[in-house]
C-alpha cells in the first residue's frame, strides 16, 4: 500500500508518494494522463521491483489527490511543467532520474530541455510518451470521450493494454480515481473553444526541440501500441543527442501489463547512468 503525502505549492495542494529506499538514487515517476490516471494506478505494481531506489511520485494538476485546475490559453504541458518545477524546488530534489508514462513521458522529455528543471536531472525515460505528436487520431478521439462508468474505464484500458487483454483491477482503480471531485470537469474544460478566436494549431514544437537536450534518454516502446504511430520512437530518437530505444512485448502501457519487465529496463538504465 502506497502512503500518500501532501505539500502546498502556492495555492495548489499537491499529493505525492515517497517510496522505496531512502539511500538509493532518486527516480521521479510521472503518471499517465488519461481519465482516471493517477500515481497509484499507474505505478503501484512497479514499487516492489524498484525498491532499491527512492521513488518520488507526484500527482499532476487535475489528477488524483492534487488540486483540480485549468489554465486556458496554453497547451496542457505548460502549467503542469511549472507545477512540477515548484514541486522539485520545494523538496530540493537533485541528481534525479525522471521517468514518465504516456502523457507523463512527454512531460519528462519536456522537463529535460527546460532550464528550470533540466539542471536537476541525471537522465530521462519516456515510456510511450512523445510530447504531443504521432498519436493516432482515431484512438486519441476515442480516449477523449469519457463518462465515469466501469464500461468507459474498461474502454480506455482496452486502448492502453495489448489487444484482447483485460485488467479489471486497473479499470476499477481508474473509475474510482475519475470520480474525484473536479477531475472530469478539469479534463473536459480544455475542449472549450471561443468560437470567435483564431484556430488553435496546437504546435508542440516537438520533436525538433529535443535536439537541445543533454541528458541521457531512454525511449520505451510497446510493440503492440495502438495509440501511437509505428516508428514514433525513431522520429524522436533522431533528434536526441544521447538516446537508446528499448522494446517490450506490450501495448501502450507496459507499466500496467508488464511492470517487472519495465522496472528491469529502468533499473538497468538508471544504474548505468549512475556509474558513468
Amino acid at each position: 500500500m502506497m502512503a500518500a503525502r501532501r505539500i502546498k505549492l502556492g495555492p495548489v495542494r499537491t499529493r505525492y508518494f515517497d517510496e522505496g529506499s531512502d539511500d538509493g538514487p532518486i527516480i521521479v515517476l510521472l503518471h499517465e494522463g488519461a481519465y482516471g490516471g493517477d500515481a497509484e494506478n499507474t505505478y503501484h505494481r512497479m514499487i516492489e521491483p524498484l525498491s532499491g531506489f527512492r521513488l518520488v511520485i507526484p500527482e499532476m494538476l487535475g489528477f488524483g489527490g492534487t488540486d483540480k485546475a485549468v489554465f486556458f490559453g496554453e497547451n496542457p504541458y505548460e502549467p503542469r511543467l511549472r507545477h512540477l518545477a515548484s514541486f522539485l524546488d520545494a523538496l530540493d530534489l537533485r541528481d534525479i532520474h525522471v521517468v514518465g508514462s504516456s502523457f507523463g513521458g512527454g512531460m519528462a522529455l519536456r522537463m529535460s530541455i527546460r532550464e528550470e528543471t533540466a539542471w536537476r536531472m541525471r537522465s530521462v525515460t519516456s515510456i510511450s510518451g512523445t510530447g504531443g505528436p504521432f498519436r493516432i487520431p482515431e484512438a486519441a478521439a476515442d480516449m477523449a470521450t469519457y463518462t465515469p462508468s466501469i464500461e468507459d474505464a474498461r474502454r480506455i484500458d482496452a486502448w492502453i493494454l495489448p489487444s484482447g487483454v483485460e485488467d479489471e483491477e486497473h479499470s476499477r482503480a481508474r473509475l474510482e480515481s475519475s470520480m474525484r471531485p473536479g477531475h472530469w470537469e478539469s479534463m473536459m474544460a480544455p475542449s472549450l473553444r471561443n468560437p470567435a478566436a483564431p484556430e488553435d494549431a496546437r504546435s508542440w514544437d516537438f520533436p525538433e526541440a529535443l535536439a537541445a537536450g543533454t541528458r541521457p534518454t531512454m525511449l520505451v516502446v510497446g510493440d503492440h501500441d495502438r495509440l501511437l504511430e509505428p516508428g514514433w520512437e525513431a522520429e524522436l530518437a533522431r533528434h536526441i543527442p544521447d538516446v537508446r530505444v528499448e522494446h517490450l512485448p506490450s501495448g501502450h502501457s507496459p507499466y500496467v501489463s508488464h511492470p517487472r519487465e519495465t522496472a528491469m529496463l529502468i533499473d538497468a538504465f538508471v544504474t548505468e547512468v549512475e556509474n558513468r
